[in-house]
């Protein structure tokens, strides 16, 4: 897997909102309750001043724990990977972040890979926010910046450096599965 690909309306319409709706209990406007459980995550790659983003985790899937919603969560790059005609061997890390909006001179996190295998990263965008994910080249350079949009998937070789932008409005909500 090579470059950056963007799936707009990556999975469909109604699971898109059901899967909003898990994480920020609003369904057509009603406050339900959320039934994702979150742990805070400080951002250490965005202190700024002795003070960083505040952004909270979930994890679906890692060497040391497994959530009740992967299955369910598994269905994203299930569906990505099947819409652009690769394998999907396995996921061996999933997680869900949350950030929200915080005033700083930074525009995203610090440039990084997930992991050092050869890999592939599915970032799915359960809301719509700012705070872009950017994308380096070996230089640092921006290569390019995609804007989270509901139900859209990025695809990329996860030896590509990328951060996540820092949302400045409203929260920011990705699900980002390293897969094999």
């Amino acid at each position: 897997m090579d470059g950056i690909q963007i799936i707009e309306n990556a999975i469909p319409e109604k699971l898109a909102d059901y899967f909003e709706t898990m994480i920020f209990g609003i369904c057509d406007g009603v406050e339900v309750e959320p039934v994702i459980d979150f742990r805070v995550k400080r951002e250490p790659t965005a202190i700024e001043a002795n003070s960083s983003p505040i952004s909270y985790k979930h994890v679906l899937k890692s060497d040391a724990e497994q959530s009740q919603y992967l299955n369910l969560f598994s269905i994203i790059p299930q569906l990505v990977c099947q819409r652009m005609k690769i394998p999907l061997r396995d996921i061996p890390y999933a997680r869900i972040f949350l950030t929200n909006p915080y005033e700083s001179d930074n525009a995203h996190m610090q440039p990084h890979t997930d992991l050092q295998i050869d890999h592939g990263v599915v970032l799915y965008y359960v809301n719509d926010a700012d705070g872009d994910t950017v994308f380096f080249d070996e230089n640092n350079k921006i290569i390019k910046s995609v804007t989270p949009k509901k139900g859209t998937a990025v695809l990329f070789n996860g030896h590509i450096l990328h951060a996540g932008g820092i949302p400045k409005k409203n929260s920011r909500c990705i699900v980002n599965y390293n897969i094999l």
